[in-house]
């Protein structure tokens, strides 16, 4: 019933911004408010219906959307753990962002603008607000709740990942946004994992940092 619900559902979707999405025939004076997908409202109702069946998997536990995701890198940490190879793995990981990571210095350098660097290496990357549904922002600093624990609670106890929540809070956040900041050329302060999962992270100017150790 619930498949059959969510495949309704994503129909309807598709339908309904097809309609929204035409143009007004005759000399009809209507028109609709602009969405910025027109276009690709097949991909919308696609889009939606996988949200709708991720969503409805609660057999075992219940998913959120970004369950996918939570699992990969999960597993992408859990292998590199595994072979002693975490530092290999920041590495990689800021090869592979080293076109932004310049971009983001070349601003910095110019313009000395700390929010700029949140906003580049945080909340303009899908990995980020893919994984992290809700992220509080002030100038310079950004804090969020920690995405893990749900899927590592299963992933424990079936024996797939070993790896605790805070060990996957020192290699995701602690370790490569620091090496990532460190490509920029910023300091970059960064909480424990809070009792309640909450994690906040703030840029610095790096004399700054030097001076409060």
């Amino acid at each position: 019933m619930k498949k059959t619900t969510v495949s309704l559902f994503a129909c309807a979707v598709m339908a309904v911004s097809s309609l929204c999405g035409a143009e007004p025939s005759g000399d009809s004076q209507f028109a609709g408010a602009s969405s910025g997908l027109e276009g690709r409202e097949q991909e919308l109702g696609m889009a939606i219906s996988v949200v709708l069946k991720t969503m409805n998997e609660d057999e075992s536990y219940v998913h959120e959307i970004n369950d996918a995701l939570v699992k990969a890198l999960l597993s992408q940490m859990q292998f590199a753990k595994d072979r002693d190879m975490i530092d290999d793995l920041i590495e990689h990981e800021v090869k592979t962002l080293q076109p932004l990571l310049k971009r983001i210095r070349s601003h910095y350098e110019r313009t000395g603008d700390l929010e700029m660097v949140m906003v580049g290496m945080i909340d303009r990357t899908s990995c980020h607000y893919q994984l992290i549904f809700e992220t509080e922002s002030k100038p310079g600093y950004r804090a969020w709740q920690s995405p893990w624990s749900r899927v590592l609670t299963q992933t424990r106890r079936l024996g797939q990942h070993d790896m605790t929540e805070a060990e996957v809070h020192d290699i995701w956040v602690r370790q490569r946004l620091q090496a990532y900041a460190n490509v920029i050329g910023v300091g970059l302060e960064v909480s424990e994992l809070g009792d309640d999962g909450r994690v906040w992270v703030r840029a610095v100017e790096r004399d700054a940092l030097t001076a409060g150790q």
